[in-house]
């Protein structure tokens, strides 16, 4: 390994006294200096691992998901370059929005939660949680007057994944918070959401078509939107085990 490698690891490490003073003691001794910089390597790779196990944890997938795992041949009109793209997260430096639509059981789950995997991997703070489990943690905090610091902890996450969005009707007071944590992120936070509603059914989730158009529009604004077809996969796989037993 090169002194030029070396000091990246070292930076990387926060360890600016031995990237100051590792010339003076190693004597530029190449062998010693390859020596520090595979000891840097290892523990660079070692720290990156267990940010990223830290990261998933935090995220509170219900099961891990990944891209590689999601049979695309059931979504045969599905644009997979435009998603795998997305792998990159640069959609999250960018602030931006994916909204994935679809009957129950297509896979909009598995896809988003791939995606916030794969944010976990690239340094991203991910928060996984359906529209439920949301909103009756904002109605808690409301009831315990403390509303704006859990608000304020949704906001230091880079990417809010939202799952099944209308498959529960909610009241006034549900919708009305779940507006607020929309339009907190807009332009400044990433946030993800599955929902078996298309956009002009959303009257259904919030109070009111003004209410519903400015939702949807802070998240398409900055968003890509993914429209899911077909069988349930699990309706599929009970199918076809029925069929071979």
């Amino acid at each position: 390994m090169n002194a030029p490698l070396l000091e990246e690891h070292l930076r990387s490490l926060r360890l600016p006294a031995m990237l100051a003073n590792y010339r003076r003691i190693s004597k530029d001794d190449d062998a010693l200096i390859a020596y520090l910089g595979e000891l840097a390597a290892l523990e660079v790779g070692k720290r990156h691992e267990n940010g990223v196990r830290g990261r998933i944890a935090l995220a509170k997938f219900p099961v891990i998901k990944t891209i590689e795992a999601f049979d695309f041949s059931l979504q045969p009109t599905f644009p997979k370059v435009k998603l795998l793209e997305l792998l990159s997260c640069e959609f999250i430096k960018q602030r931006r929005n994916l909204v994935f639509i679809g009957p129950t059981g297509v896979g909009k789950t598995h896809l988003l939660s791939a995606i916030g995997f794969a944010a976990c991997t690239h340094g991203y703070r991910v928060l996984f949680s359906t529209a439920a489990e949301l909103l009756m943690s904002l109605i808690k905090a409301k009831r315990e007057d403390r509303l704006r610091q859990r608000l304020e902890t949704i906001d230091r996450y880079d990417f809010l994944l939202v799952d099944e969005l209308g498959y529960i009707p909610f009241e006034r007071e549900a919708t009305d918070l779940l507006f607020q944590v929309i339009t907190r992120r807009y332009e400044r936070k990433s946030i993800g959401i599955t929902t078996n509603l298309a956009f002009p059914d959303w009257v259904q989730v919030f109070p009111s078509e003004n209410a519903t158009g400015a939702v949807v529009d802070r998240l398409i604004h900055h968003g890509t939107v993914f429209e899911l077809d077909g069988e349930s996969h699990r309706l599929r796989s009970r199918k076809k085990a029925v069929g071979t037993s």
